[in-house]
């Protein structure tokens, strides 16, 4: 059939709807087809074979990326004459590995952390060479690294009955009476936009705007016992500006024993009514996008309350609940395809999740949670800045390259060269007046603006995170004392990593000297914490006292965050530098 149009005009129609001639003509909501009652004829729909299309092309891609993945694979496992032996397959498969230990009663010991991770880097760097003494009883280990000693078992305290329903008093009437006065409630949410924003989590929910909060609370009852995901993303927003509020709370400054009350006294309940709601939702059954929120939410309070070992798990089921709904995928190819406004939220937390994902495999040194980036495209920036478009575009190909690097198996000295090189490459894109170096220490030194400054410095951290875990691994195990001495082939990797570990420790006196409310990231300590191991430890094996002084004003800072509370792991970085 002809549609009705091309007939009148009597050019040739190629009989989709709407045809390509209307298309053309700039009136496809005109092309109509006018069919006889019983009639077999029919227009072709053109977005039904759009679809297919589609849905063919990426059937095709998938088959070529795994063909090519196992032609990759064949390749590599096949030496060239000019290879080093060192380098070949057979002499690879002869080094030492990190094996998991065996379970043992003792629940510290059955912790595994694999190499690459900060949280066995610290150990690998002490074992290579310290004469006849051993530093071993001195290095922390990575179950104390990551968890205080006296944390309670569980992250979300059991306030309520066993078995709730919705209308039970142990149901949605008793979270109704953790929400704070009306006033509070507000305060804690303008602290989560000003302070957890971009750090914490990458956008604020529409849900949560002052416009919609005054919405849910008009019929908190109802509104709460039909939309308890809602109220759960509330209460987890209200946990996060209760955590991140502190230091404003105290008139822009950090009060010894502040951060402990606020946290015992609202904090955790918040986190704990955050996630009842949650059940409350059934989330694990019937998954949602505020669902989701809540719990990508939930992964940064944990971290800096000393539990990030639960931050972890959490995150794991995180991964398979946004699988579950979709959240990899391409907007466009759902059916039904979400909203416009939907589609972009979906997208920013999708590479949001990518990028936290690395974060804690390269922290941990345990596998990637997400295997596959899927063919959900980052969000495009909602703005024009064009400094803000380049650091989101430089956020998503660091991503990118960071599961890359996690991924690689095989890294040889030459693979390693490689990733340098572009870690270092990529760094060059980012705007100049957010490429941190050491000159924003001083005072006089005019910086970006929150939260700007500290997304730089963040950056600037975690790319020299990545120098240190490539590059350890070609240290030297010995040094050469002989006059003049010999070139060494590790001797990049472990001027690398030096430095690396003294831009970390800069960065960490930034946040304390420049933009201290950002010090509740206990990421940025964490960091700190292991390059002022690393540098002691190479100053003890050298005899060289240079880098001390630096290590010594970090120590300063973590016997502060220590005496004011601010963190609990801030205890084993004082005890153990």
């Amino acid at each position: 059939l002809s549609c009705t149009r091309c007939r009148e005009r009597k050019v040739k129609c190629d009989r989709t709807k709407p045809c390509s001639s209307c298309c053309a003509r700039g009136v496809p909501k005109e092309c109509h087809f006018v069919i006889a009652e019983g009639s077999t004829y029919e227009p072709v729909l053109q977005s039904y074979e759009l679809r297919k299309l589609r849905a063919e092309n990426l059937r095709l891609k998938e088959r070529l990326r795994a063909a090519k993945q196992s032609v990759d694979d064949e390749q590599q496992d096949v030496p060239s004459p000019s290879q080093p032996l060192g380098d070949r397959p057979g002499a690879r498969a002869k080094r030492p590995v990190v094996k998991q230990k065996r379970f043992k009663d003792n629940k510290s010991e059955s912790l595994y952390f694999g190499s690459p991770g900060l949280a066995s880097i610290v150990n690998d760097f002490a074992s290579l060479h310290v004469g006849s003494h051993s530093l071993s009883h001195s290095m922390p280990r990575g179950a104390d690294m990551y968890t205080s000693q006296n944390t309670p078992a569980y992250p979300f305290a059991t306030m309520w009955l066993a078995v709730a329903t919705p209308q039970s008093d142990g149901g949605i009437p008793a979270l109704l009476r953790c929400l704070p006065p009306k006033e509070d409630l507000f305060r804690y949410l303008d602290a989560f936009q000003h302070r957890a924003q971009s750090c914490s989590f990458p956008h604020v929910p529409d849900e949560i705007t002052t416009t919609e909060i005054e919405r849910f609370l008009s019929d908190v009852q109802t509104n709460a016992e039909m939309f308890p995901d809602m109220l759960a993303l509330i209460f987890a927003a209200l946990a996060l500006g209760s955590q991140n509020g502190v230091y404003d709370k105290c008139n822009g400054k950090w009060v010894e024993g502040a951060m402990e009350t606020e946290q015992k006294k609202f904090g955790d309940i918040y986190i704990a009514a955050a996630m009842q709601a949650l059940r409350m939702a059934s989330f694990m059954n019937r998954p949602t996008l505020l669902g989701i929120q809540t719990l990508i939410m939930m992964g940064p309070y944990l971290t800096n309350s000393g539990r990030f070992l639960d931050a972890w798990t959490l995150f794991g089921t995180t991964i398979r609940l946004a699988h579950s709904i979709g959240l990899h995928r391409n907007p466009k190819y759902l059916d039904p395809a979400p909203p416009l406004k939907e589609c972009g939220i979906r997208q920013t937390l999708w590479w949001w999740m990518l990028h936290m994902d690395q974060q804690y495999s390269m922290t941990l040194g345990r596998p990637l949670g997400i295997s596959g980036i899927g063919d959900c495209p980052p969000a495009e920036p909602l703005t024009t800045n064009p400094v803000i478009v380049r650091l989101s575009e430089y956020i998503n190909q660091y991503t990118v390259l960071a599961r890359q690097i996690l991924s690689s198996d095989r890294l040889t000295v030459t693979k390693i060269d490689w990733f340098t090189d572009r870690l270092l490459a990529l760094w060059d894109t980012v705007p100049e007046m957010l490429q941190f170096d050491e000159t924003w220490l001083e005072k006089d030194k005019q910086i970006p603006e929150w939260p700007l400054d500290a997304m730089g410095a963040v950056f600037f951290a975690k790319t020299q995170n990545y120098l240190i875990l490539l590059n350890r691994q070609r240290i030297e195990p010995e040094i050469d004392t002989s006059d003049p001495p010999k070139p060494k082939a590790g001797e990049r990797g472990r001027s690398l990593v030096i430095t690396s570990s003294r831009s970390l420790i800069d960065a960490f006196l930034f946040f304390y000297h420049r933009v201290p409310a950002a010090l509740i990231c206990w990421t940025m300590g964490q960091q700190a914490f292991n390059s002022c191991m690393i540098l002691l430890t190479d100053a003890l094996e050298t005899g060289s006292l240079a880098n001390v002084p630096q290590v010594e004003r970090a120590y300063a800072v973590f016997v502060e965050l220590e005496k004011l509370g601010i963190h609990k792991l801030a205890g084993l970085a004082v005890e153990r530098v």
